[in-house]
């Protein structure tokens, strides 16, 4: 993704920030213009700015409200247009078929005794969030779709990786590791059309 330092973000405190997630996830992410994208989890907005920016459909979708509403002030600070910005518990709410869809998720485990922050817990594990979002994407994308995802090796990635080569292939992994955790940004292409899949 070519970066815009042109684009300018407010942020919130009930709203995830960018963070090295977002940045890794924005090195791998590669979208055409015309493209229909789907973001979850748009927090910021940020992600969907850069590729609406490059000429794509970006459809943002976050289930925290102030999130929906950040986006779409973001949007209309840096003059760029989005298809749609709306409220969804990852595909509760949308329809139709994508040709890229993407999720920085909540991938942290859950604390024990503590509730559960959406910002940041994936699950009692960590994995569950991603698990689910890749066994929901897939028949959500046209053929040769893509798929662009973070996760952390704080939670266990056997079921993640498990997931992934069931309907997947792997075109690109980064990370980028740190004193308490090593992160990853996948690129990954649909290994059969929606009409075909494993899920």
């Amino acid at each position: 993704m070519n970066r815009s330092d042109s684009i300018i973000i407010k942020e919130n405190e009930r709203v995830y920030s960018p963070d090295d997630d977002t940045h890794l996830l924005l090195d791998v992410v590669d979208v055409d213009e015309g493209e229909d994208v789907l973001e979850i989890g748009c927090g910021t907005g940020i992600i969907s700015l850069h590729c609406a920016k490059q000429g794509a459909n970006v459809t943002a979708v976050d289930l925290n409200e102030e999130a929906v509403r950040l986006t779409k002030l973001n949007a209309e600070l840096n003059d760029i247009t989005l298809t749609d910005v709306r409220w969804s518990d990852m595909f509760l709410n949308i329809e139709g078929l994508w040709d890229v869809i993407l999720f920085n998720p909540p991938y942290l485990p859950a604390i024990k005794g503590e509730p559960l922050d959406p910002r940041w817990d994936g699950g009692e594990l960590g994995d569950e969030t991603v698990v689910r979002f890749l066994e929901e994407a897939f028949s959500r994308l046209r053929p040769g779709g893509r798929v662009y995802f973070c996760c952390s090796d704080r939670a266990p990635l056997t079921r993640i990786f498990n997931t992934v080569e069931m309907g997947y292939v792997m075109v690109e992994q980064r990370e980028k590791t740190f004193d308490f955790e090593t992160i990853y940004a996948f690129s990954l292409v649909a290994a059969n059309t929606p009409q075909t899949g494993l899920f």
